[in-house]
């Protein structure tokens, strides 16, 4: 890492050669407009994430090398993609945008053949690239940035940055939610059974289901119904994950203030869960109802005998992994913490971040680093499901399988 005595001294667009240590390089004299500006930006940046390791010194010195720019250089980093990003290494480029650099080349491949980003005709302004349209969308997920702030890290307008992130994420949804998130098919079910059975001998299960709040800005219309449990505006999320923490289903939109069970009889789950399982069957808590496909913990009630018992620890070790995805989800795309946007792009939002989780568990990008950035559950906001929670299949099934645990 470049100490910022560094950023002084070196004039704009110029290569960087070597690295040096804080506080070991010499002093170098500041000449007028002698600032290497993406790197600067790039050391301010460092120093919001890394707050502990940038002492009151380094500060000082970055922000004196930042006054000094002037004023038509403070608006705007014309070449921050062009002359930064390239340099990051994995790690870097990982904890910026959150994906590996070859996750975002299959991802920016993946675009680039879509005829939204099919730029060949010719006049007009000069085109924002894909590369860099993915790139302003992956920081916008999974940052808190304002909009102006990312117009000025990226060299163009609000205005731009808007249109930029719209696109990706129009496009996105629009092309490769029907092939990143998907029911596993007849082939693949056995194997995420077996997956899953591996955990404690749990037969059956495909998937787990929960639900998880969304932090939104309190929209103008019908805002009251968006305030949840916790007092305040969410929208639900509502997943089926596989052992791997891979979203099979995604249903979002419902204002927060809606039950997990309401939510799903308004879900096409509903109607395709028992086709879907099959014999199979997803797990979930006590929030959801009882059915043959959809399998509960018992209730509590202080008399549970040792099958029940059994069959509600198995059943909370398996269905933690729909935790740990939203938890995953959360901590990789910081926005979904919170959505300053309308109630129908935030919908997007969460719907593209949820494609691209599924994209980097694919190409295997490492998990670690993000989980220990979430919040690894969500609060329980939900009461216990007591309406038509149980029906003689699930209840049968359910019996079935406490028995076989023993």
């Amino acid at each position: 890492m470049f100490c910022p005595e560094c950023v002084i001294g070196i004039k704009r667009n110029t290569g960087v050669s070597g690295t040096c240590e804080r506080n070991t390089v010499r002093q170098t004299k500041m000449a007028d407009n002698n600032i290497n500006i993406p790197l600067l930006i790039s050391l301010l940046e460092d120093s919001d994430e890394e707050s502990d390791a940038v002492g009151e010194e380094t500060m000082t010195l970055l922000m004196g090398a930042a006054s000094s720019l002037p004023q038509e250089l403070k608006a705007k980093i014309m070449d921050y993609t062009e002359s930064v990003v390239p340099f990051y290494d994995d790690m870097s480029f990982r904890r910026k945008f959150r994906m590996s650099k070859g996750t975002f080349h299959i991802l920016s491949q993946y675009l680039k053949d879509l005829p939204e980003f099919s730029f060949d005709h010719p006049g007009g302004k000069e085109h924002v690239s894909v590369e860099k349209q993915l790139l302003m969308t992956l920081w916008y997920l999974g940052s808190c940035d304002t909009i102006d702030k990312m117009g000025d890290r990226f060299g163009i307008s609000t205005s731009s940055v808007i249109r930029c992130r719209n696109r990706i994420l129009a496009a996105v949804n629009r092309h490769l939610k029907r092939r990143f998130i998907v029911w596993p098919n007849a082939q693949k079910i056995p194997e995420v059974e077996e997956h899953f059975g591996q955990r404690n001998g749990f037969p059956g299960i495909i998937g787990a289901l929960d639900g998880s709040h969304i932090e939104i800005k309190k929209p103008t219309l019908h805002g009251n119904s968006y305030i949840n449990r916790k007092g305040y505006a969410s929208l639900q999320v509502q997943a089926v994950c596989t052992d791997d923490m891979l979203f099979i289903h995604i249903f979002t939109g419902y204002p927060g203030s809606c039950h997990d069970a309401r939510i799903l009889r308004n879900s096409d789950l509903w109607q395709n869960g028992p086709n879907l399982c099959g014999e199979n069957h997803i797990i979930a808590d006590a929030a959801y109802p009882t059915r043959k496909w959809l399998l509960t913990p018992y209730r509590d009630n202080g008399h549970l005998n040792a099958a029940q018992k059994k069959y509600n620890k198995y059943h909370s070790s398996c269905r933690v992994v729909i935790e740990r995805a939203f938890a995953l989800l959360k901590g990789r795309f910081r926005r979904l913490k919170y959505i300053d946007a309308s109630v129908k792009t935030a919908v997007i939002i969460i719907m593209c971040s949820c494609i691209f989780h599924n994209i980097c568990l694919i190409n295997h990008d490492d998990v670690n680093e993000f989980l220990e950035d979430a919040d690894m559950l969500d609060p329980v906001l939900n009461p216990i499901c007591v309406h038509d929670n149980y029906n003689d299949e699930g209840v049968r099934k359910r019996d079935l399988i406490a028995a076989g645990l023993i």
